[in-house]
């Protein structure tokens, strides 16, 4: 609804100061790059991480990721990696900033490898977006479906044994994580929850790697239309600490009403202060509704200022969270 309609805007409906000032950064990169460069674009902040030597002993990633490696990734780190000619072209950053990028991307594909439950390292990397050039091994690897991997084994975890028939993520940035569980999932549907232009984006990226009668783009206001049952897994991945407390309950409403006798799976900052919105995060405060029973809580794996908390919600239960 407008707010112009006499009614009452709910908190999903406008998206708060930091979302809408993404959402103007990802635009102008669409319009000067388009939609073909988005894995060097708008995927750095879309959970993709960039290294350089100059931050790295302040990387907690790269404290979990060496002590958990093996000696003989070590030893082929070692060797030099081609980071020149024209796969690189437009990419900004030192011949040692390219090579510490390879090298952290080969530690995590490596340790993700080992904990991959559902096979999702099997999956090729799409050339969509016009990853950057990390090979190992015979293939190309991404950071991307590195973590896309650990995430869906903590989510098949939570699950225990059933399989989803109907997924929704809130939040999906280009479509990572999506990909990686409509794959592992080949029975679900899939519905994402998000702002334009992601939701664009993500429309773009997966209707090229899936059939697009599994998918269903809504925007924020739209989610409204979801009712009980639409959903037996929820997912939210890094973003809901970019919201305001009010979106924050909304989402968490809006999960409780759609998901029956289903799960809920969350990865997001332990804690994190919304510079754009002056609101800090952290999911200890917010009233998780009654029925939710907590089936993992820990700290995330390699991004370990990040915790993953997911919850089964079962078929019945007392009634949804009040609106504010």
């Amino acid at each position: 609804m407008a707010a112009g309609d006499g009614d009452r805007v709910t908190p999903l409906e406008e998206p708060s100061q930091f979302w809408q000032k993404l959402g103007a950064e990802h635009r102008a990169q669409l319009d000067k790059h388009g939609f073909d460069q988005l894995k060097r674009q708008q995927a750095f902040r879309y959970f993709t991480w960039r290294w350089s030597w100059g931050s790295l002993r302040e990387s907690r990633q790269m404290r979990f990721l060496l002590p958990r490696s093996r000696l003989g990734t070590l030893l082929r780190l070692a060797a030099p990696a081609h980071v020149s000619g024209p796969e690189w072209n437009g990419v900004p950053w030192s011949r040692r900033d390219r090579w510490l990028y390879v090298a952290a991307t080969r530690l995590l594909w490596d340790y993700a490898s080992r904990h991959d439950a559902l096979d999702v390292l099997s999956l090729p990397e799409p050339e969509l977006g016009n990853p950057l050039r990390v090979p190992w091994r015979g293939r190309l690897i991404s950071q991307d479906l590195a973590n896309s991997a650990l995430e869906t084994t903590a989510v098949a975890r939570a699950l225990r044994t059933s399989e989803p028939r109907s997924i929704l993520e809130v939040g999906a940035g280009y479509g990572r994580t999506a990909y990686a569980l409509l794959k592992s999932f080949p029975g679900a549907t899939y519905t994402i929850v998000d702002i334009e232009p992601a939701l664009s984006i993500s429309r773009w990226y997966l209707t090229r790697l899936v059939e697009p009668e599994r998918l269903r783009f809504l925007r924020p206001d739209e989610a409204s239309t979801l009712g009980p049952g639409d959903a037996d897994l929820a997912v939210s991945i890094s973003s809901l600490q970019e919201m305001t407390h009010a979106q924050v309950a909304g989402y968490l409403e809006l999960f409780d009403r759609v998901v029956r006798d289903g799960t809920v799976y969350l990865k997001q900052w332990r804690r994190w202060t919304n510079p754009d919105d002056e609101v800090t995060f952290d999911l200890r405060e917010h009233q998780i509704p009654a029925r939710w029973q907590v089936v993992l809580d820990e700290e995330a794996p390699v991004q370990t200022n990040f915790r993953q908390v997911a919850w089964h919600l079962p078929d019945a239960g007392p009634p949804a969270l009040p609106r504010d």
